[in-house]
């Protein structure tokens, strides 16, 4: 794997999310400061502010963007004039402040909210929302649950549990609810892995924040490479650019973005509008 690393566009605060509308621009959230920010040909330029701390982002197939917002504890979309909330409570409790979001094939989406939780108290959680509007807990008990693939089949689901260090797979059944989990792999050190991102061999690209790497785990959770991330503190990282030959990677300690040619191209994300 190539480990060259290119630096985008600087100057962010904390950013995070990274995805891709139907043009193959890339956006990507600031928790700092509650901005969606666009790179578009070279330019940089807001799109939209939550007025929160947006997290996790995706965009669906008719081009509308999906946001996993912690600060507001919702589940919000923008569709380019009014942003709106999806869901802010579950079971009479507000949401566990959702973080990242991906979709499944049939457009309802699971997302993670570890809010509440870390490595001594494990009530972080996995929702999923259908596009009827119905919302279940489908996982629970986890520390501090966080970003989140699906595999080309879309019959398991991968969730990086940060403070567990360690990324965990669960078997997806028909009704959407999830099976398992069991350990895939681990990333000990530092804080743990952050956002995920799988490649059409089915190699898991995994955002190790606070170790300044990028661990690429085989199908079988076989480490077999490690790319590096910009700084010790990567929050995400999605494919882009044309064919998806592209990994871009969100970075806290240097307030940037970066790019990496991995040389194997990135799995399309369900719903994906490009």
């Amino acid at each position: 794997m190539n480990t060259r690393i290119d630096l985008v566009a600087n100057g962010f605060d904390f950013p995070e999310g990274p995805c891709f509308d139907a043009a193959g621009d890339l956006y990507f959230t600031q928790c700092g400061n509650g901005w969606i920010t666009r790179v578009s040909g070279g330019k940089v330029e807001n799109f939209v502010n939550t007025g929160g701390t947006p997290n996790g982002a995706v965009f669906d197939e008719s081009n509308v963007l999906w946001i996993a917002e912690a600060g507001h504890c919702s589940l919000m979309r923008y569709d380019g004039e009014e942003l709106t909330t999806v869901a802010d409570e579950w079971d009479g409790q507000p949401l566990r402040k959702p973080n990242d979001l991906v979709f499944h094939p049939d457009g309802s989406l699971y997302f993670t909210g570890p809010g509440g939780s870390n490595a001594e108290t494990p009530v972080g959680v996995i929702y999923h929302a259908g596009r009827d509007g119905t919302l279940e807990v489908v996982a629970d008990g986890m520390r501090f649950p966080n970003g989140l693939a699906l595999t080309a089949d879309a019959q398991h689901l991968y969730v990086a549990e940060t403070c567990a260090q360690r990324i965990l797979r669960f078997e997806v059944r028909d009704d959407g609810g999830l099976d398992g989990p069991e350990e895939f792999a681990q990333t000990p050190g530092g804080v743990g892995g952050d956002g995920v991102a799988l490649d059409i061999d089915g190699n898991l690209y995994v955002a190790h924040f606070g170790m300044g790497e990028i661990p690429v785990f085989s199908p079988d959770g076989e480490r077999m490479a490690v790319l590096p991330a910009g700084g010790e503190k990567p929050t995400n990282v999605a494919f882009g650019g044309p064919a998806l030959e592209t990994l871009y990677v969100t970075e806290v300690e240097t307030g940037a973005v970066y790019s990496l040619r991995p040389g194997i191209p990135g799995l399309k994300p369900f719903c994906d509008p490009r």
